[in-house]
C-alpha cells in the first residue's frame, strides 16, 4: 500500500472544500481520527482533530462520526460544535443532548451481559490474555494486547461463534476484534443514508480504516450513482483490509494523513 500522492489529494481536497455546503463527511473513530491503541479505553482523537471538526460543521453539510461504539463514547471524547455522533453503527445517536437507543437494542441488553458473562468464564478468552470491552449494548473481544495473537485467533473465534449463537446474537469481525452484539440490523451504510437524507447532502465523503467501513464505501457509491458527489478515503495502516484499500478513491496516512487532508477542506 502506498499512500496517494499529495498533490492528487490536494487537488480532491480542493473540489471537495469548494462544495462544502452540499456535502457530508461520514468519519471513522478507531484508527480513523484516533491511533489504534493497545486499551481500547484509551483511545483519543489526534491531537488538533477535534479542532478541526468543529470548524468544518460550521462550513458543510454535516460532519458525523460513524462507529461501532457507543454514541456518549464518542461526544465525549471529539467533542465539537455541530458534530453529529452515531455510535453501534447507528443504532445509538446524541440527539439534542441526549442519547438515543434503539429500541430493539434494549430488549437484548440482558443477552448481551449473559454473553458477557460466558466469555469472562471462557477458557479461550481468559487463557490468552484476551479484553472485553464492555459496550452497554455489544461487547468485544479484543487481542491487540496478547502475546501470540494468531495462535489464539481460532480458539478465540469458535468461542465467540459459539457464545454468540447461544444468546441468539451476531459478530461482527474487525482487526483482531471479534465483537458480540444484538441482531438488529444497521451497519455505516445505513448510518451515512441517515445523514445524507437529513442533510440534504449532494455529495458525501467517508474515511475509514476497516472491514466495517465497506457497507459506508458502498453508501457513498450509491450517492455517486444517483448524481452525487463520493470521495471514499481508506487509511494506510497496519494490518488495513485489503479490500477496504481496494475500493479507496484516495489512501492517505491514517490518522495524521486524514488530519492534514481535513485541514486543507479549511483552507
Amino acid at each position: 500500500m502506498t499512500p496517494t500522492p499529495d498533490k492528487v489529494v490536494a487537488e480532491r481536497a480542493a473540489g471537495v472544500a469548494a462544495q462544502a455546503q452540499t456535502t457530508a463527511l461520514c468519519l471513522d473513530f478507531d484508527g480513523t481520527l484516533a491511533p489504534i491503541v493497545d486499551d481500547p479505553n484509551q483511545a483519543r482523537p489526534l491531537p488538533g482533530m477535534v479542532e478541526v471538526l468543529g470548524q468544518l460543521a460550521a462550513r458543510f453539510a454535516a460532519v458525523a462520526l460513524l462507529s461501532g461504539r457507543p454514541a456518549d463514547y464518542l461526544a465525549q471524547h471529539a467533542a465539537a460544535p455541530g458534530v453529529r455522533y452515531l455510535g453501534l453503527y447507528g443504532l445509538q445517536e446524541i440527539r439534542d443532548g441526549q442519547l438515543w437507543v434503539d429500541p430493539r437494542l434494549k430488549a437484548a441488553r440482558e443477552a448481551v451481559l449473559a454473553a458477557q458473562q460466558d466469555l469472562r468464564d471462557c477458557a479461550a478468552v481468559r487463557d490468552s490474555g484476551a479484553s472485553l470491552e464492555d459496550k452497554q449494548y455489544a461487547v468485544a473481544i479484543h487481542t491487540r494486547r496478547v502475546a501470540d495473537p494468531d495462535r489464539w485467533a481460532a480458539p478465540i473465534d469458535q468461542a465467540a461463534r459459539q457464545i454468540a449463537e447461544r444468546h441468539g446474537l451476531e459478530i461482527i469481525l474487525g482487526k483482531q476484534v471479534w465483537e458480540l452484539r444484538p441482531a438488529v440490523h444497521s451497519d455505516k451504510g445505513d448510518a451515512i443514508r441517515r445523514v445524507i437524507g437529513d442533510s440534504k447532502a449532494r455529495g458525501v465523503v467517508v474515511a475509514g480504516d476497516d472491514l466495517g467501513d465497506l457497507s459506508a464505501f458502498a453508501a457513498a457509491l450509491e450517492l455517486k450513482a444517483a448524481g452525487g458527489d463520493a470521495l471514499r478515503i481508506a487509511m494506510d495502516s497496519a494490518g488495513a483490509p485489503p479490500a477496504l484499500i481496494d475500493e479507496a478513491d484516495l489512501i492517505v496516512d491514517g490518522p495524521r494523513g486524514l488530519l492534514e487532508f481535513l485541514s486543507r477542506l479549511l483552507t
